[in-house]
């Protein structure tokens, strides 16, 4: 049975698709190692009695693990607020055979061969191709249709390429 969702992108659910991109990349992933490893060396100089140099690595780590993302979102809110694509309405039909995405413009259908991962963050549903572009769904925006995309998600595309979970606490 097909599933229609309507949506509009909003700067939000862009910003977390975005920083979610930035942190699961080879550079990110880099930054959350050196925050981590900055707490880990203020512990080392805890045990030490050595303060000043804890002060340090936590100032470090807070300005990786905090002030950096914050600054990254703060900086693609500002771009897309810009943005002609923000706003328009998008309509995505989920069915077995894939999906059809339907805007002002133009229509296409994609098969859900072409999807390899989907992903969920706590706002958005991230659908990407393996040509690395991506279909950005909010959930606020789904309604009562987030548990029949997510079953038909997981119906069509492999186990271990998906990770998102039911409302129902499944996996």
């Amino acid at each position: 049975m097909p599933v229609k969702v309507e949506v509009k992108l909003d700067v939000d659910s862009m910003a977390d698709f975005m920083v979610y991109n930035i942190y699961t990349s080879g550079p990110g992933m880099v930054a959350l190692i050196l925050g981590v490893l900055n707490m880990g060396l203020a512990v080392s100089f805890i045990m030490k009695g050595d303060f000043l140099l804890v002060l340090m690595f936590l100032a470090f780590a807070f300005l990786i693990l905090g002030i950096f993302p914050y600054f990254i979102r703060r900086k693609v809110a500002k771009q897309m607020q810009n943005s002609k694509k923000l706003g328009a309405l998008v309509t995505y039909e989920f069915d077995d055979g894939g999906i059809t995405t339907t805007t002002a413009d133009d229509s296409g259908k994609a098969s859900w061969s072409k999807f390899k991962r989907a992903v969920a963050r706590k706002r958005i549903i991230i659908l990407y191709t393996a040509e690395k572009q991506a279909i950005v769904l909010p959930i606020d925006q789904m309604g009562d249709q987030y548990t029949a995309v997510v079953d038909l998600i997981y119906a069509n595309m492999p186990a271990p390429a998906v990770r998102i979970r039911r409302l129902d606490g499944k996996k």
